[in-house]
């Protein structure tokens, strides 16, 4: 049965620092059942989008809330922070190191 976090790994479409969403076109999901498309996210708690880009490579983490919508407890850029990036290594091995 799934849970009411999981994480993803996508590419920053769009960014809105002022209202504090991204819209991401992201895999499916571990850990719930979400499979791959497009979305916007609002952020939660310390997640911040403050070194991230339109076209950033990232992996994030979201929490289901009561009213039913996933928002971003952790995201971070794939190419900026390398292998510590929250389970890098586990989620996203297609993507080739940066040159």
């Amino acid at each position: 049965m799934p849970g009411d976090t999981g994480r993803a790994t996508g590419t920053i479409t769009s960014l809105d620092r002022d209202d504090g969403r991204v819209t991401i076109d992201h895999g499916p999901f571990e850990g719930i059942a979400m499979g791959a498309m497009t979305m916007s996210f609002a952020l939660m708690g310390d997640a911040e989008l403050t070194d991230l880009s339109e076209g950033d490579d990232v992996v994030f983490r979201v929490k289901r809330g009561r009213d039913g919508s996933h928002r971003i407890m952790e995201i971070c850029s794939i190419y900026a922070n390398g292998p510590g990036c929250s389970d890098i290594e586990t989620l996203h091995r297609d993507i080739p190191p940066s040159p």
